[in-house]
């Protein structure tokens, strides 16, 4: 019978691990006694370094409150008048909130500072929630002193010695709140678990201990309950501890800042080495283990490593889109040679399928766009020939012919070829004849256009300016008195987008017309992206489905109102480049 790979890395680990346990054993026993004296002085030492870490970050925390108290924007605020300026007041208090922000983004732990000026009535908080003054804020405890106080370490600090229910009484002008989350406390603790081992927490009266977030909760409250914390008398020291059939080396330090104390149980037995008794006979054994290690080495490098080598590059080959990789197969009749006959049916089918989708991605997505765009033209053509129909009736000759003849290049522009784009020159001329047209039936509409070269020979779908501008016309400068204003810009950026250099292409059709509230243009946003309504209208509708179709990204319509009065649509799409060059122009 063949054994696997796996079976002959189990006989060989066992020929490894056998005379080494049985050195190792010897030894182990010999060397407990030094072990534990020497490992109860270097746990209590690393733990000490770690408190000190902790107390520094507080300490650092409770010296921003003096600093505040002390900045020249705080001084000036506080002693103002009612002769003192809005625009004043308002600048500092700018001032103010960007330095409570540039202190709390300094430390490196999460925390939130307070001022609070009792006679202003005024509250400055880097927390959003604490805006407003209300008198319950006056009520601290000892200020000086770090204090847990719903849930979080709270350091209070005035600028007068005396303090009382009133503070205008006292003189007190300025109060200093400065306050972090114990779950930076939690993740020190948790770094120091990950590096140094142990189970650390730290241990605040009258209140539940702050543990690590992979601590043992039957070994804390162990400690708690077999841990005399009123009869330790000195700040630091070791304390040994059996739970759990297991013996503990407890070290505890007390903080500084805190009214707390930091405690770590660390697990004896873990802590063992060999020592300077046995060192003969793990060198012995390390010789051994070396000499086992390399016959190990090279069976798993030809077993293990290499299929693996080969499995991970054709997968690295696969996710790069080369969906052709195979991977030559070893006839070992092993695990590996199994995998590797998988990896390549597996690489078939999925070549198989997506080739597939892709081409019904491809199918749909031209269906698509060809039924999108063949929604526009009946629109366009209802207009028109509503247009006509009114100016017969009113006799107007010359607007007939020039509508019909302006129809009839408008159909010849759409059919001339079954190619669906065209370039933003052609649109443009397009929008020329439109917008000369509608000039002609009425006084009272001027326009505009003004697009930069780089746009103009762009290539995108027909009909994308022209619904945008006709709607401009009919919903923005009909319905309002007097005359009307269309301008058509455009503009050309570049963008960076999950680490690709994009293209960004917009064209700006603005109206001084009848002006939307933000409610009817978020309104009008809304339904874009909903199947087709009354009121937002086929054709800016069919406009914006087509551009998300084809190009994707956040491109489409997009609203915004005019301060003067009147709409901006922007036309936007995006195609990805290779340069990485960054332009900016609107025309």
């Amino acid at each position: 019978m063949r054994l696997t790979v796996f079976a002959k890395t189990v006989v060989l680990l066992v020929c490894l691990l056998v005379p080494i346990l049985l050195l190792y054993s010897y030894a182990n026993q010999a060397s407990v006694d030094m072990v534990v004296e020497e490992k109860q002085q270097s746990s209590l030492n690393q733990f000490s370094y770690f408190s000190s870490q902790v107390d520094k970050n507080i300490e650092q925390l409770s010296l921003y409150a003096l600093t505040l108290l002390r900045d020249p924007s705080i001084l000036h605020y506080r002693y103002m008048n009612d002769a003192t300026s809005q625009y004043e007041k308002n600048s500092i208090y700018l001032d103010i909130l960007d330095k409570l922000s540039l202190y709390q983004s300094t430390s490196q732990w999460k925390n939130d500072i307070t001022i609070v000026l009792p006679q202003a009535e005024l509250v400055l908080s880097t927390k959003a929630n604490l805006t407003v003054f209300k008198e319950s804020m006056l009520k601290y405890p000892e200020p000086g002193a770090w204090k847990l106080n719903e849930g979080s370490f709270t350091y209070f600090f005035t600028d007068h010695y005396e303090w009382s229910d009133k503070p205008a009484e006292t003189g007190v002008r300025t109060v200093m709140e400065i306050s972090f989350d114990p779950m930076n406390i939690v993740a020190m603790l948790d770094d120091f678990k990950e590096t140094q081992g142990g189970d650390p927490f730290l241990l605040v009266p009258n209140s539940d201990p702050f543990v690590n977030r992979s601590a043992e909760p039957e070994l804390v409250e162990a400690i708690r309950r077999g841990m005399p914390l009123d009869a330790l008398g000195q700040d630091a020291g070791n304390w040994q501890l059996e739970a759990g059939g297991k013996q503990y080396l407890v070290s505890y330090v007390r903080s500084k800042q805190l009214d707390a104390i930091y405690v770590n149980p660390v697990v004896l037995d873990d802590l063992l080495n060999p020592m300077d008794k046995s060192r003969n006979m793990f060198v012995t054994s390390i010789l051994l283990l070396l000499v086992l290690s390399i016959g190990a080495a090279l069976l798993l490098y030809r077993k293990v490593q290499i299929p693996i080598y080969r499995l991970m590059r054709g997968l690295q080959q696969i996710r790069k889109g080369q969906l052709s990789t195979r991977i030559a197969v070893d006839h070992s009749r092993d695990e590996f040679s199994y995998l590797t006959q998988s990896f390549n049916h597996m690489a078939e089918q999925i070549q198989e399928l997506i080739e597939k989708v892709y081409e019904e991605r491809i199918r749909s997505r031209e269906a698509t766009l060809k039924h999108l765009q063949s929604q526009i033209n009946p629109h366009f053509l209802y207009n028109c020939l509503s247009y006509i129909k009114n100016m017969t009736q009113l006799g107007n000759r010359e607007a007939v012919v020039a509508m019909a003849l302006s129809l009839g290049d408008y159909y010849r522009y759409i059919t001339k070829d079954q190619n669906d784009m065209t370039t933003v020159e052609r649109e443009v001329e397009l929008l020329n004849n439109y917008l000369s047209i509608q000039q002609m039936r009425t006084n009272r509409l001027s326009y505009e256009i003004d697009v930069p070269g780089e746009l103009m020979q762009q290539r995108i779908p027909r009909l994308l300016i022209q619904p945008i501008v006709e709607n401009a016309v009919i919903h923005g400068i009909e319905p309002m008195e007097g005359s009307g204003h269309i301008v058509v810009t455009g503009m050309v950026a570049r963008e960076q987008i999950d680490g690709k250099t994009y293209a960004r292409y917009s064209l700006f059709v603005d109206n001084d017309g009848v002006a939307l509230t933000p409610q009817a243009i978020e309104r009008l946003e809304r339904e874009l992206h909903e199947p087709m309504g009354e009121e937002i209208g086929t054709g800016t509708w069919n406009v914006h489905q087509r551009l998300v179709t084809r190009y994707g990204l956040s491109s489409g319509l997009h609203f915004a109102e005019i301060p003067q009065g009147g709409l901006s649509v922007e036309i936007r799409w995006f195609k990805e480049e290779l340069s990485h060059d960054e332009f900016d122009g609107r025309g």
